[in-house]
């Protein structure tokens, strides 16, 4: 079946945290929406299957439909239903970008600018100087837990969004959150810039080549190998 409570999160980038040395490595982003409502987005940074670094893929100039289709800037959490005419993304079927575009980085190396961690902190950090910078996050809500503080930043309740990557053709244990219209995303709105920026992430053992009901992946048909014909008549 696919991801529970999918949805975009409309809000301000207030805080950051780098934890590419932990067991489950996520870059965690605070954000607040206009209400004063805190959250966290983790996004994965390293994959559970092998092959474990990630594709990324960041526009810097993103123009597409689906920008017009997003709620208020700083309007909180809004559940989105997995389907197209709508602001849900599909990486397959939406033309937000060229897959071929994507490249594998490790999820935290020593040094600037050569890693997914560097790369996401670059625009990020960029939201969080820019008092304007409106965020979207897509992926799926997690709390709010009532009681329970924030585990990253400490906020209370809990309260955010995870499963900010491609959520289809997965194998696996993961191939049951699967599902078409319900991938995740970080958009960034610079109004001062009179632009939008994208960063798209997929993990390398998923398939681009999945079901446009349930997106699963698809069996990729291998082409048969053809003996050469047997020449005929008089050779010269």
């Amino acid at each position: 079946m696919p991801i529970r409570d999918y949805g975009v999160l409309a809000g301000t980038a207030v805080d950051r945290r780098r934890e590419g040395a932990t067991d489950t490595p996520h870059y965690q982003i605070h954000l607040r929406d206009a209400q004063g409502t805190d959250f966290r987005a983790a996004v994965n940074v390293l994959s559970q299957q092998a092959p474990a670094d990630l594709r990324y893929l960041a526009v810097e100039d993103f123009r597409h439909p689906a920008t017009a289709a997003l709620p208020p800037a700083g309007s909180g959490w809004h559940p989105l239903p997995s389907r197209p005419g709508t602001a849900s993304l599909d990486f397959v079927r939406g033309r937000l970008f060229d897959p071929a575009a994507m490249r594998v980085l490790p999820p935290d190396l020593p040094g600037p600018d050569n890693d997914l961690a560097d790369l996401l902190d670059r625009h990020v950090q960029r939201a969080i100087a820019d008092p304007v910078a409106a965020v979207y996050v897509f992926g799926q809500r997690f709390g709010p837990e009532p009681g329970v503080p924030d585990k990253v930043f400490g906020f209370l309740p809990g309260n955010g969004v995870h499963d900010v990557h491609m959520n289809q053709g997965n194998g696996g244990r993961f191939r049951a959150d699967d599902g078409v219209y319900q991938d995740g995303a970080l958009l960034i709105h610079l109004p001062s810039e009179n632009r939008w920026a994208a960063v798209f992430l997929a993990f390398q053992s998923q398939s681009w080549h999945t079901d446009d009901r349930t997106g699963h992946a698809l069996p990729v048909a291998v082409p048969r190998p053809t003996r050469p014909r047997q020449a005929t008549g008089p050779q010269q």
